[in-house]
């Protein structure tokens, strides 16, 4: 029982402390301490990158987007470490972490998305994760930065949809994280050279696969406006990113 009750506080702290940091309001930070504003009251109602750029302009836009994905890789790096060169790993060591902890270090960056949709410093009214599930794979892989960069500008170029290219791009990632999680049951080493530091800070397996999966379903869940919008043909192109 104390084992089972260790792993589920490690892994509530974990989703927890990436919960709050996903509710660090960056959008509305700008937005108030730049311009005065409040980007829920313009545009798509939400604070994020895409919306912020919309309304206060490129420079404010693209600065809310690299603030979203450094909420996400913080987290992440922070729980990597703490669990895996503290007491948490080096005293109890992995007989007592369910997973070698692996599971543990990926609930941060999720709960970070949690967080940004749902932010607990800005009334529950966030945005809608694109930035945050970028921060997640440009901190763990260096071909989901390729795949992820290709679909999305690929798309947008093509469309000048935001919405759609990034759920194209959610969908993708979901895609490739399952292929290498294949793949690392027949050749590990060939897939480690995917990841960075080589499958040791991030482990493409199952774990990998389904925080990638989750993040992607609410990317999309997120997006259901924008997608009855884009059925009926009404949804706005984007015009600051060019």
């Amino acid at each position: 029982m104390d084992i089972i009750l260790y792993n589920i506080i490690v892994a509530l702290v974990s989703f927890f402390m990436g919960y709050l940091f996903g509710s660090i309001p960056s959008g509305i930070i700008i937005g108030k301490l730049f311009y005065k504003k409040d980007p829920r009251d313009y545009g798509s109602k939400n604070s994020g990158g895409t919306n912020v750029g919309r309304v206060f302009g490129k420079k404010a836009g693209v600065i809310t987007i690299i603030f979203d994905m450094l909420k996400t890789i913080i987290p992440l790096l922070i729980a990597f470490f703490v669990i895996r060169y503290t007491p948490i790993y080096t005293i109890l060591g992995d007989d007592w972490l369910f997973d070698d902890g692996v599971l543990y270090y990926y609930l941060a960056p999720l709960g970070v998305c949690v967080g940004h949709c749902w932010p607990i410093f800005a009334n529950f009214k966030g945005g809608k994760i694109v930035a945050c599930y970028c921060g997640f794979g440009i901190a763990t892989s260096w071909l989901m930065i390729i795949c992820g960069v290709t679909t999305f500008f690929t798309t947008l170029k093509t469309t000048k949809y935001v919405s759609l290219s990034s759920i194209l791009t959610a969908v993708v990632a979901s895609v490739v994280a399952w292929v290498l999680c294949l793949v690392k049951y027949f050749c590990p080493d060939i897939v480690n050279l995917f990841m960075w530091g080589n499958g040791y800070f991030v482990v493409a397996g199952y774990e990998y696969a389904a925080t990638i999966t989750l993040m992607a379903i609410l990317t999309i869940i997120r997006h259901k406006a924008n997608i009855i919008r884009l059925r009926k043909g009404e949804e706005s192109k984007i015009k600051w990113m060019k």
